[in-house]
Order: structure tokens, then C-alpha cells, then sequence
């Protein structure tokens, strides 16, 4: 099994410091994960994974700054854990894999919290902050989610005249 870890179009320091200890590989490996792949943003030169197959508890990793392919790597992945931007939440939920949406609270403003914390509330995802991210992972909340409703494909004109008719 895989999980694809995704910091988005910046970075997060303490998300990809935080998926590289073996606490939080012991958590993966204890859930049945042998993949890991970390999409690590400008934080790439943090992802520093134990340097033994035994302290890595045999999950093979990957990490990278950036891809032109993040579906592909999303569609391949078992469970998401993204940083708890809007943008990435939206991908991983419409991908309709289990989520872990992870806060930034070094940002000025609380919105990730907000927005995460609402998607938990519906039962969409889980929120974790990187210092108990293993634990979470550990518990496997993620495991019982609700999937992610599907836009509606009709176009918003049609949508809208059904919705004002009289």
C-alpha cells in the first residue's frame, strides 16, 4: 500500500520533518504501508528518512520537490496526506481516497484550520497537525470516511433556470 504525501505549491517544513521520523513510519508500516512518496515543496532538503531498511521499517520511499504528474501519484496512492490548503484537500477528496488533511498553524491566518475542521465535522476527512500526525495515522480514523459527493456535470445555466423556475 502507498501513501502520497503533498505540501502543494510552497512548502510545509514541519509536515515533511515530521513524515520522515520513524515514529511516523512505524505508524505507516503498523497499517499495512510500503510506499511512501513526498511531494516536499521547497522543504526537500528536510525530508531526511532514517538511513536503514530496519529504521525505516521497510517502506520504500521517494521525495521530490515538484511534479507535472501529481494524478498520477495521487491515482497509484492508497491514503493522501496533504497539507490542508483548499486546493489540495479539493484533489485528494475528489480523487476519492482516504484524506488526512494536515494544518499549517505557522500561517498568519487560521483559514486551513477552518476549512479542514468543517470537512472533518461532515465526515469527509481527518485533520491532523504534524506533531500528532503518526498517532492519527496509528489509529487509522482515516479508514471510515465519508466519500467526497461528485459535482453535479450539468452546466450552472441549466441548474439555475431549474432552480428560479416558478
Amino acid at each position: 500500500m502507498a501513501a502520497y504525501i503533498t505540501v502543494g505549491s510552497t512548502g510545509f517544513d514541519e509536515l515533511v520533518r515530521t513524515v520522515s521520523t520513524q515514529e511516523f513510519l512505524r505508524a505507516l508500516a503498523g497499517r499495512g504501508f510500503n510506499r511512501l512518496i513526498v511531494q516536499c515543496g521547497y522543504s526537500v532538503s528536510l525530508f531526511k528518512p532514517p538511513p536503514t531498511e530496519s529504521e525505516t521499517f521497510g517502506i520504500a520511499m521517494e521525495s521530490f520537490d515538484y511534479t507535472t504528474w501529481p494524478q498520477r501519484l495521487v491515482d497509484q496512492a492508497d491514503l493522501i496526506i496533504c497539507h490542508a490548503g483548499s486546493g489540495s484537500i479539493l484533489e485528494a477528496l475528489h480523487s476519492g481516497k482516504p484524506t488526512i488533511a494536515v494544518v499549517n498553524r505557522g500561517l498568519a491566518d487560521n483559514h486551513q484550520n477552518e476549512v479542514a475542521s468543517e470537512l472533518a465535522i461532515t465526515g469527509y476527512l481527518v485533520v491532523a497537525e504534524p506533531r500528532n500526525l503518526a498517532s492519527v495515522v496509528a489509529e487509522s480514523a482515516y479508514a471510515n470516511l465519508r466519500p467526497y459527493p461528485r459535482a453535479d456535470p450539468r452546466p450552472i445555466g441549466e441548474i439555475i433556470d431549474e432552480e428560479t423556475l416558478l
